[in-house]
């Protein structure tokens, strides 16, 4: 696995801007090359930010993260037992303690920042679909650029707000 370090600013046309309590994000080589080339494909106004990748579990920061996962279970919970079977996908690792093929990526508009879900995972379903709407066109391209870089979205909605992807392999 090789790994770039990449701190919070402009690189290549991709803004990197690490999730609290990250001051960095650890991106493997050709997943940065291919969020590259999906940016290079986007219009001009349409820009991609990158906010997390492989994130190692036995530090510090990663036993923090396990203990804000905790609490953020429970609440999730309370604010929406009705939605219990999205715990797992919503806050499991979804691979980015393994790699760093496994990326959170977020758009800028008119280097605006767009936040999808203002409100993190506990962003309410309705606000969600208010944010889809008003978004989409610009959703739709970023999704397409990314798929054309063999980019796959995860399958939770609210997951794939906050522009969960992985870099899936190309088979030979």
């Amino acid at each position: 696995m090789s790994l770039l370090t990449l701190l919070p600013g402009a690189h290549n046309d991709i803004l990197v801007m690490p999730r609290w309590p990250s001051k960095q994000v650890l991106v493997d080589e050709l997943t940065w090359q291919k969020l590259q080339a999906a940016q290079a494909s986007l219009p001009a106004h349409l820009g991609l930010l990158l906010t997390r990748a492989y994130e190692p579990a036995v530090t510090e920061l990663g036993r923090a993260r396990t203990v804000f996962r905790r609490m953020g279970i429970w609440l999730f919970g309370m604010l929406y037992p009705h939605r219990k079977d999205e715990i797992d996908d919503i806050f499991g690792s979804n691979g980015h303690d393994l790699d760093g093929t496994h990326i959170d990526v977020s758009i800028t508009i008119h280097g605006r920042r767009v936040r999808l879900l203002p409100l993190s995972v506990f962003t309410p379903i309705s606000w969600q679909a208010r944010r889809i709407k008003k978004f989409n066109a610009d959703l739709v391209l970023v999704q397409t650029a990314l798929a054309a870089q063999g980019f796959q979205l995860h399958r939770n909605a609210t997951e794939s707000l906050q522009i969960h992807c992985d870099l899936k392999p190309v088979l030979q």
